[in-house]
């Protein structure tokens, strides 16, 4: 949790819900993250280069439009 931006001093007066919804909530991000990934190694490993390429100016593009990321 201390690694999405809680504090330990605020983690350690959550309630035990508080700490689950956290918790599930952090599953649900890096799941989705997990899928993102799996998918663009999927385009990898099928892809040919001109399409990888793209993909990669894509998210590049994506990457420095994005300042969270």
């Amino acid at each position: 949790m201390i690694e999405r931006g809680h504090r330990l001093p605020d983690i350690l007066d959550y309630t035990l819900a508080q700490v689950r919804g956290f918790a599930a909530a952090t599953a649900r991000v890096d799941a989705a993250r997990d899928a993102r990934l799996l998918s663009l190694i999927a385009i990898g490993a099928r892809g040919d280069s001109r399409h990888l390429d793209q993909t990669l100016d894509r998210l590049q593009d994506r990457a420095h439009l994005d300042p969270h990321r």
